[in-house]
Order: C-alpha cells, then sequence, then structure tokens
C-alpha cells in the first residue's frame, strides 16, 4: 500500500512536506515504503537525504502547478506536474490514495479527469472536518466542489460524509442533519425542502434540519449543504479563527497572562487548528484523495497521511459504491 503525495503542493513545499512526512514516519503514522513523493526528482531527493528520510520513493515530475494558476488550463498545459504524475499513479495502481496542500482546483479536477468518479455518483464533494464544544468533529459537505447543487446531490452527500465519518472517526452511526434556516418543517426554499424528503427515508441516521449554530455545537456529526454554501461558512470559520487569535494575542500584549492562562489559551487554540484534521475529503471519485490548505504546516501533512491511510484501510471507495449501487445497480439510488 502506498500513498502518493504532491511533494510541491502549499505554500512552503517542498520544504514543508518533507518535514511533514519525516514526522510522519518518525510518529509511526506510516512507514516510509509506504510512501510515494512526487515532484523534481534531484530537489526532492536532496531534501529526503536531509530530512534523514532517503529511502522514500520518489516519482519525478518536474512541473508544478501554481496556487493561483487556472486549474483546467494548468492540468492540460502542465501534464508532467506533481498533482497530475501522482493521480495517474493512483490510476495506474501505484499508490492506493492521494494528498496534495497544491492548487485545490487541479487537485478536484484532475481527480475528476483521471481518476473518475464512483460508480453511481452524480456530483463528488469536498467535506471539511470542523472542531465543535462537544469534542469531537463535525463535517461539513459541500465546501465548494458543487456550487449548483440538486437534492439527489445532497443525499448522495449525507451517505458519503457518513462513510468518511465512520472510517476516519469512529462513529458507527453518525447523525446527520440539513442545513437550514430555521429548524421548523416548512422552512427554506425548494431545493432544501426536496433534499429534506429524500433524506428523511434514505438509510442513514438523520436528524432534520440544522442551523448555522448547530455545526460548531456538536449537535449533529455530519452537516449536508450545497457547496456555495458551505463555501462561504468555510471561510467566515477560517477569517474568524484568525480574528480571534489576533485579539488574543494583541490583548496578551497590554496584559501578560500568567502561565497557567497562557496553556489554557494555547490548548484551546490548538483544539481548534485545521492542522489536527489535516486535510479535506474529495468524496466520490475512485480513491482517497485528501485536500490541504495552502499554508499546511508539517504538523497537518502527517495528519492528511493519517486521514488518507484510513480511508485506504476503510476501503472507503468501496463502502460509497456499494451504498448508491444496492444490488450492484447501475444507477444512482434515488
Amino acid at each position: 500500500m502506498k500513498i502518493a503525495i504532491d511533494a510541491m503542493g502549499g505554500d512552503h513545499a517542498p520544504q514543508v512536506v518533507v518535514e511533514g512526512l519525516a514526522e510522519a514516519v518518525e510518529q509511526g503514522v506510516v512507514a516510509s515504503d509506504h510512501i510515494l513523493a512526487v515532484g523534481p526528482e534531484d530537489s526532492l531527493r536532496a531534501a529526503l537525504e536531509a530530512a534523514g528520510h532517503p529511502g522514500i520513493e520518489i516519482l519525478d515530475a518536474p512541473e508544478i502547478i501554481e496556487m493561483d494558476a487556472s486549474a483546467a488550463t494548468a492540468i492540460r498545459a502542465k501534464p508532467r506536474s506533481s498533482i497530475v504524475v501522482g493521480m495517474k499513479a493512483v490510476r495506474e495502481g501505484r499508490a492506493q490514495g492521494f494528498v496534495s496542500a497544491g492548487n485545490t482546483g487541479a487537485v478536484v479536477a484532475s481527480a475528476q479527469l483521471i481518476l473518475g468518479r464512483l460508480t453511481g455518483v452524480l456530483r463528488p464533494g469536498i467535506a471539511v472536518p470542523i472542531p465543535t464544544n462537544a469534542g469531537h468533529p463535525c463535517i461539513v459537505l459541500d465546501v465548494g466542489a458543487n456550487i449548483y447543487c440538486k437534492p439527489l446531490h445532497m443525499l448522495q452527500y449525507a451517505v458519503m460524509a457518513d462513510e468518511y465519518s465512520k472510517a476516519n472517526f469512529g462513529n458507527s452511526s453518525p447523525r446527520i442533519g440539513l442545513l437550514n434556516i430555521g429548524a421548523e418543517e416548512g422552512k427554506g426554499n425548494p431545493l432544501i425542502q426536496e433534499a429534506h424528503e429524500l433524506l428523511r427515508t434514505a438509510d442513514v441516521s438523520y436528524e432534520g434540519f440544522v442551523e448555522g449554530q448547530d455545526i460548531t455545537s456538536g449537535a449533529v456529526d455530519v452537516v449536508i449543504c450545497e457547496g456555495f454554501v458551505g463555501n462561504v461558512i468555510l471561510k467566515v470559520a477560517e477569517g474568524l479563527s484568525a480574528f480571534l487569535s489576533s485579539q488574543v494575542h494583541a490583548a496578551f500584549k497590554e496584559a501578560p497572562p500568567t502561565v497557567e492562562v497562557k496553556h489554557a489559551v494555547a490548548k484551546a487554540f490548538q483544539d481548534l487548528d485545521y492542522a489536527e484534521y489535516g486535510g479535506a475529503p474529495l468524496l466520490g471519485v475512485a480513491a482517497p484523495v485528501l485536500i490541504g490548505h495552502g499554508r499546511s504546516s508539517p504538523h497537518a501533512i502527517m495528519n492528511m497521511m493519517r486521514a488518507a491511510l484510513k480511508s485506504i484501510e476503510y476501503d472507503i471507495t468501496r463502502n460509497i459504491t456499494d451504498r448508491l449501487n444496492p444490488g450492484g445497480a447501475e444507477k444512482p439510488v434515488s
């Protein structure tokens, strides 16, 4: 088993990626012979040797897709990029999963083009684990892969997120909510109302409508929404986290805290840190694909590898396919 990782993905690649791989091996998250590092061979080999892990296999990919490049243009113009070469390695069976903190659009586009969608999946979605007061994350799906959503897409998101919650967070029966402007029956637009009716009879633990504050309260394990709304939620959460952090640091400069308070605040921010969950899975494509933030730290890279490994071991793609195609049906579940 191998996990292909885009060694050139992220704002500070390849150094941060190499440090993350080293941390993953040293912490026992993944064995070095289970890693396939994809990037320019000479520079990547030198970086791995400097980190003390020269035995990690390298797949040469001399081209780089920049973080702000147009996804559709980049994957056509740069067929030897680390993203394209890594995806092809998964398709060919050289690796069983792909991890990248690079250009999100390019990862999504190449995954759909090269790996393809799972049988029965209409639209893949990006899921993001968000910290909650309950001590376990809430998975929000979709956060931007599909902004033109239909009710059947949302039903499939519920099934896929249900499987991911089981695979990565050990929930035997994840509680699923549908994001709405209120919890009362009859509220919401036609899309939400139709999705609600589908979910009520679906083979998931559907809790009904939830509101925005329920995401961080821990009221449910999964929140389903259309990609446009989910992306706004994600960006607001990221901005709010940065704002709160800056406010706390400014307050501490004016009135330095005690050691106990400083440790307590540090622990609280650690619990809220995206790095603890690593990345966001692209669910619905033919192999586990994890997408990380461009600012991903070595710790986040390590946890992306951990999440990819859990999905592979759980065989999430087979489980999603079986759920969406009961009895081997060749059409999406309705």
